[in-house]
């Protein structure tokens, strides 16, 4: 009696089995499978400095244009408070000369030339002090670089010297920059006081109007710096690796936070050659993953253009025999349900003929 059950079973089976190969025989829709992808995005800073507060953490969830962490901005703020100082004393040169002088001209030129020297005098004491500190800098960072060659610290305290060392030589530059811009409006000054009586021939006039413009430009490029004394998420993301804390000290243009773009996902699935006429870029598809018992809507973003063997990772040897072509699919993923890694099963939705 058991004999037959089971005899019974193994035909059920079998039919079955015929039933659903012949299904899948005859039925036209293309499948594939892949996994799951995400944009990867490195944040960071084009000028770093030190750091002084960090508002997010690993795991979370971050919207488009959010703070994300700040670094110190007083010299920031110092080069745009001096770039528009510049600006509107070269503006109010510029009306000088296209209005004429004045007797009061002459006293306010003098006030000016004598301001001016006392700017240079106190740029060439800030700059004593800044190249005292380079040169401190230096003797630590070569300090440094001895003792990480000998394993005695960390390969971070030798990064900690050098980022020191580098803010050094930039804090050196820039009051050397102060100076010599200081000099150049000294000069201007001087030559304003001599010349008020006789007024200003025409090209110095076109001379006043191009130095305005020039400091509308370095206005508009302290504006910017200024700017990126705050990273903000480009997107909506997560964040995915955040290794920096409150006083860290980050060098110019590093990465200093990585998020993953996993509201919008990707799949690479590949398409037998011979199949990859039914598939087009714009085409729907839906995606389906092991955990959850839904169907995520996906588009056709690419269809590469080259013909390639499969992955040997992905399929047997008979299937790598074939010539395939890698279809890109962006996959939806309002919600959040879905994630980088995940195998998806892949089913586009045929077109419709006309």
């Amino acid at each position: 009696m058991n004999r037959k059950i089971v005899i019974s079973i193994i035909a059920v089976a079998f039919a079955i089995f015929l039933g659903a190969r012949s299904w899948l025989a005859s039925d036209p829709t293309l499948r594939a499978s892949g996994t799951l992808e995400a944009r990867n995005i490195s944040v960071g800073s084009k000028v770093g400095g030190r750091v002084t507060q960090v508002l997010v953490a690993e795991g979370d969830r971050v919207q488009p244009g959010q703070l994300l962490l700040t670094f110190d901005d007083k010299e920031l703020f110092a080069r745009l408070t001096q770039a528009r100082g510049r600006l509107a004393q070269a503006r109010a040169n510029l009306a000088k000369m296209e209005h004429g002088s004045r007797k009061e001209d002459i006293a306010e030129a003098r006030a000016t030339s004598g301001y001016q020297e006392h700017a240079i005098d106190t740029y060439r004491a800030d700059l004593e002090r800044a190249q005292a500190d380079l040169v401190n800098a230096q003797t630590n960072y070569h300090r440094a670089q001895k003792l990480a060659s000998e394993g005695v610290v960390s390969r971070q305290f030798l990064d900690d010297a050098e980022a020191r060392l580098k803010m050094a030589q930039a804090a050196a530059a820039s009051y050397q920059h102060s100076i010599a811009a200081a000099e150049s409006q000294s000069h201007a000054a001087r030559a304003a006081e001599q010349r008020t009586e006789h007024g200003f021939r025409p090209e110095e006039v076109a001379a006043a109007r191009a130095d305005v413009t020039s400091a509308e430009g370095d206005v508009q490029q302290a504006e910017a710096q200024y700017a990126e004394r705050e990273v903000r998420a480009p997107t909506g993301a997560s964040v995915e690796v955040l290794d920096i804390r409150p006083g860290d000290l980050i060098p110019a243009n590093a990465a200093v936070i990585k998020l993953l773009e996993d509201n919008q996902l990707y799949v690479m699935v590949y398409v037998p050659e011979a199949e990859i006429g039914q598939v087009r870029v714009g085409q729907k598809a839906h995606v389906r993953v092991d955990s959850f018992n839904q169907n995520f809507d996906a588009v056709v973003e690419q269809i590469r253009q080259q013909t390639e063997f499969l992955p040997r990772n992905v399929q047997t040897r008979e299937e790598r025999q074939h010539q395939v072509i890698g279809v890109k699919l962006r996959v939806a993923n309002p919600e959040g349900k879905l994630r980088a890694g995940v195998h998806a099963d892949v089913q586009f939705v045929p077109e419709k003929k006309s």
